[in-house]
């Protein structure tokens, strides 16, 4: 291994919305190799799409020196350490196991895949490789919401009680028409849950704790010709007896983003697209100014912070933070919610 910890991408073209800041860059695999050729410990040599122009288009832009229209030609190289797989939600489970197959590190762009029997076999190949596998939460990384995790830990809140999930997010009619995958059940694996929510979701389930049941409604409101839900709310009751309510759309014009309460036994917080914007606690000694937290700044800021973690972690020859078992959880509470829509009942978790 190389001093550099050696990358590949694999999903060159629009996989989200085209996302713009000072440069415009094409879906999310644009922003892997942004991040990436800003670390120092880390390498992009090579990417890959089947659409060649994609893969040529992305090589050229950021100068990676090697690109494939075959996956198979990519995983044959006995120089990579790490593959990110940025690649429409339904493909993640089988690319991901290809890879941890080939004997190399993976990080999977979120959802870990659309259904949690593809992640547990995502988990089960990567383990039997002696790979490692990450999934993108971002959230997780910001200091507000580590703060959160390590007072509610040290029981510094005392238990939760009863906590939000808000994800009041905006696409317009064209974000679903212009796509073959998006608003999909085979592509997609749902609507505004698994594809926009899950991050507030996630991190939700971090902070919150393990789900014991999910009673929920989803609907499709506000666009046409969607297999799945723009609009869902649901509750969930948590092994620890508190009760939590997940609200999400993408029909909340012009879009109010993500937003997360948690009320504990001895104070409240918000979380606003992970960074903390409130803290009340009823003992002085534990107050705290959260304008007092800087956060990085920058559109997909935190996927560098995934990153490194993943370097950090072969390094250290550690599992990742946000590992295969951690991204499935997620899943698994998202489909609980479409089964108990779709059934008209509540849903019980493992």
């Amino acid at each position: 291994m190389s001093d550099k910890i050696r990358f590949a991408i694999i999903g060159c073209g629009q996989v989200g919305q085209t996302m713009g800041g000072t440069d415009v860059y094409n879906g999310i695999g644009e922003w892997h190799a942004h991040y990436l050729t800003e670390l120092e410990d880390a390498e992009l040599v090579a990417v890959a799409d089947l659409k060649e122009e994609n893969a040529r288009a992305l090589a050229e832009k950021f100068a990676v020196p090697s690109y494939y229209a075959d996956i198979q030609a990519l995983l044959a190289r006995d120089d990579l350490d790490v593959v990110n797989v940025c690649t429409p939600s339904g493909t993640h489970g089988k690319i991901a196991v290809e890879c941890a197959r080939a004997g190399k590190n993976v990080i999977v762009e979120k959802p870990m895949d659309i259904r949690p029997e593809r992640c547990a076999e995502m988990i089960a190949a990567a383990d039997a490789a002696g790979a490692k596998l990450s999934v993108i939460f971002p959230q997780r990384f910001k200091q507000g919401t580590r703060k959160v995790k390590e007072a509610l830990d040290a029981g510094a809140l005392g238990k939760p009680l009863v906590g939000n999930a808000l994800c009041r997010r905006y696409r317009t009619q064209s974000y679903y028409s212009e796509s073959n995958w998006r608003g999909t059940w085979a592509g997609d694996g749902g609507g505004a849950l698994m594809n926009q929510g899950i991050h507030v979701i996630d991190c939700f389930l971090h902070l919150m704790g393990e789900v014991a049941s999910v009673a929920a409604h989803c609907g499709t409101l506000g666009h046409e010709g969607l297999e799945v839900e723009d609009t869902a709310a649901a509750v969930l009751r948590f092994k620890s007896g508190a009760i939590g309510v997940i609200e999400g759309t993408t029909c909340a014009y012009p879009d109010f983003g993500d937003r997360l309460d948690i009320h504990a036994e001895k104070g409240s917080v918000v979380l606003e697209m992970g960074k903390l914007s409130r803290w009340e606690h009823m003992d002085e000694a534990h107050r705290f100014d959260p304008a007092t937290l800087t956060e990085a700044t920058g559109e997909f800021i935190g996927h560098k912070f995934v990153f490194q973690d993943m370097i950090d972690a072969i390094r250290e020859d550690r599992p990742p933070k946000v590992d295969g078992r951690e991204g499935k959880r997620s899943v698994e509470v998202i489909c609980a919610i479409y089964q108990s829509s779709q059934e008209g009942r509540e849903v019980a978790l493992a």
